[in-house]
């Protein structure tokens, strides 16, 4: 049976705070996403981009998935489940390990500050295993954009409860600050760094179960697809079979090899 993980996307689409202050300029997050100057960000917005990528990073290296807080990668229709209502679901579904993605704040959430940087939390009374975990698991965060380290912490958070959860391990990831204009431009309003969290959050958990990462270029790269009809040494008959072809609706093409 292959490890199972829950992949926690933090909050709800409208949940109260839990957003940038007003952007000042227009920023664009991806090909479909454009923030413009004046609108906040909202956090679980980030949040469920980041557990979309990581749930393909997790299935591609052979991890079974489950998800809590959100249920497509549309953050925009999410109810902010209640932290009670996700730990049972997890616990009920047998999870390996747990995984809840968020962005940090300092401050009112009026205005931007100068607080930065990524860290992981784990539970201060019922840690498990999470606290190698989150190391590991850091160690691959801080080494892809530069950010300040601001370690692996333990505080009494739902997520990271491992006896409620009923898991081996279970971190919390505050991967910038929205309360910082710098990361709240460039990282949490950015579709790469959302993609580059999930592959160092996926390295970190393959790293600690011994499970051998995949990168997604080795999948495209065995990808190969040829459909031939026939090789002939005689031209005319390639032309043959050629026209017989298009007779019957399908496009035919003669390549000299």
């Amino acid at each position: 049976m292959p490890l199972k993980i829950a992949i926690d996307a933090g909050h709800g689409s409208n949940t109260a705070g839990k957003r940038t202050p007003p952007f000042p300029k227009d920023v664009r997050v991806s090909d479909k996403l454009v923030i413009k100057k004046g609108e906040q960000f909202k956090e679980h917005v980030a949040n469920v981009g980041v557990c979309y990528y990581l749930e393909q990073e997790l299935q591609r290296c052979g991890f079974a998935t489950m998800r809590t807080g959100w249920n497509d990668d549309n953050a925009f229709d999410d109810p902010d489940t209640p932290l009670t209502d996700r730990q049972r679901a997890i616990a009920l579904a047998n999870c390996d390990y747990c995984i809840s993605i968020h962005f940090n704040a300092s401050g009112d959430g009026k205005s931007f500050n100068d607080a930065q940087g990524i860290g992981v939390f784990i539970h201060n009374k019922y840690p498990g295993q999470s606290k190698r975990l989150a190391e590991i698991v850091l160690k691959h965060l801080v080494g892809g954009s530069v950010q300040k380290n601001r370690g692996v912490k333990a505080d009494a958070l739902a997520m990271c409860n491992c006896n409620s959860l009923d898991t081996k391990a279970a971190i919390l990831c505050e991967l910038a600050f929205m309360t910082n204009e710098h990361e709240a431009v460039n990282m949490m309003a950015n579709e790469a760094f959302w993609k580059e969290c999930a592959r160092e959050i996926c390295q970190g958990l393959c790293e600690f179960t011994g499970v051998k990462y995949v990168p997604e270029e080795t999948i495209e790269k065995k990808a190969l697809y040829r459909v031939q009809i026939g090789a002939f040494a005689n031209k005319a008959n390639a032309e043959k079979l050629a026209a017989e072809l298009k007779k019957k609706g399908y496009d035919a093409t003669i390549v000299q090899a």
